[in-house]
């Protein structure tokens, strides 16, 4: 088996919740984590921008900063970063084959097996080590309490974006038990930041988890467009390159954040912050890809990440025409997702990711308004050749899934 093979022959979800096949891996492997500082960033949406505005900021600031996060767009090794630069192959081999060695002398109770998210966890831990990293932005795969990255100790400061439903069948139907799940990585003794706008049935829970835990004052934008938006935050003005309203609350979660850093020791100037959130950039969220038409793709997958895409194209409408290429996978709230996609689209392109849980483009053009159907493909890039034909003044958004946008990535570039 090659390197992705041995990766991907782990299964999705691997046995009863908890964190001691992780633990067992991570004993195995000397315990790499141990020997790390982190952020560790857990909620429904943001987490990917957020952890990216801060470490670019961390980096900017003279730090080696490790990035981990899922999922990955095109290549594997997006997923582990150092200072913004990819883990390479030669490295990523060679522990693979380090942590395949190490789980196949484990005894795991019986019908359980290794997860892959836990083997990815485990390797990245490894790799931050070896490499030196002074510190590492940690995103939570699914959940908080039992997900893999939670084996950690205590952050430095524990970050939780907007939480809103999603993964309902494992995290629960409330927002009150997915909120529970995601405050799990709160720490006794550790530093909480929470992003603004949370309901108060998550911050109650939050509250609950930790007293004091930051929540960071909102702002408006002084300047919103494609070029990304300028606001004041804490008698300072900064700008983000991240295209949406919705990147501003992602961009005061960090700030607040990199501010609790900075109480702890970390060394991190004005000029890094304005600089490090300014050059942050981050693929699959609102992101342009081509001008005329103008293409821009966005995995939001979710109600609020749909809510996002929206509160976007009303910014950006004006005169034009928006026409929409669509997939998406099954097991998201599609009948109310679908619906707020509908009221923004001129017309819409139905497709689907190569994805095993990907809803057929056949079922899923039935949530839309059939006047509004402009064609049904099962194979993705026929749909992103369709969308290559709207007029130069039109807007394309591609959206559904992160899974359709990995492969417009691959088509476009």
């Amino acid at each position: 088996m090659n390197t992705l093979e041995i990766i991907h022959k782990h299964n999705r979800f691997s046995g009863r919740a908890g964190l001691h096949r992780i633990k067992a891996l991570c004993e195995a492997l000397g315990n790499p984590q141990d020997k790390l500082k982190f952020v560790h960033i857990a909620g429904t949406n943001g987490k990917g921008s957020t952890a990216t505005m801060i470490a670019n900021v961390l980096e900017k600031a003279g730090y080696k900063t490790g990035l981990y996060t899922s999922p990955y767009l095109v290549k594997f090794n997006e997923r582990i970063r150092i200072n913004g630069v990819m883990i390479d192959d030669v490295s990523l081999n060679e522990l693979v084959k380090k942590v395949y060695e190490a789980e196949c002398k484990l005894e795991l109770e019986s019908g359980e097996s290794m997860g892959e998210f836990e083997f990815v966890t485990a390797l990245g831990f490894l790799y931050f080590l070896n490499m030196g990293c002074d510190i590492v932005v940690l995103e939570t795969g699914l959940g908080g309490v039992y997900d893999a990255t939670n084996i950690i100790k205590k952050p430095e400061v524990a970050v939780i974006t907007p939480i809103s439903f999603d993964h309902v069948a494992v995290l629960g139907n409330s927002l009150e038990q997915i909120a529970q799940a995601k405050a799990g990585i709160i720490k006794e003794g550790c530093r909480a930041v929470t992003a603004y706008g949370q309901d108060k049935a998550v911050l109650s829970v939050l509250k609950e988890s930790k007293r004091d835990i930051k929540i960071p004052e909102q702002v408006k934008s002084k300047k919103s467009d494609l070029n990304g938006s300028s606001f004041d935050f804490m008698g300072q003005n900064y700008k983000i390159s991240m295209i949406g309203e919705h990147q501003i609350q992602n961009a005061q979660t960090a700030l607040q954040t990199l501010f609790e850093l900075r109480e702890l020791g970390f060394n991190i100037s004005d000029s890094a912050l304005k600089l490090g959130l300014e050059t942050a950039k981050i693929s699959g969220r609102m992101e342009k890809i081509k001008e005329k038409p103008l293409i821009l793709l966005d995995g939001g997958h979710n109600i609020d990440g749909v809510k996002s895409i929206a509160s976007t194209v009303k910014m950006i409408k004006k005169d034009r025409k928006i026409n929409l290429v669509v997939g998406m996978v099954a097991d998201k709230d599609v009948k109310a997702s679908t619906s707020i996609l509908s009221d923004i689209a001129d017309s819409v392109v139905v497709t689907m990711p190569k994805n095993p849980r990907s809803m057929h483009c056949d079922e899923l053009a039935k949530f839309f308004d059939k006047n509004k159907i402009a064609g049904v493909y099962e194979n993705s890039f026929d749909a992103f050749e369709n969308a290559m034909g709207s007029k130069q003044d039109d807007v394309v958004i591609i959206c559904g899934s992160l899974y359709l946008v990995g492969e417009a990535k691959s088509f476009f570039e």
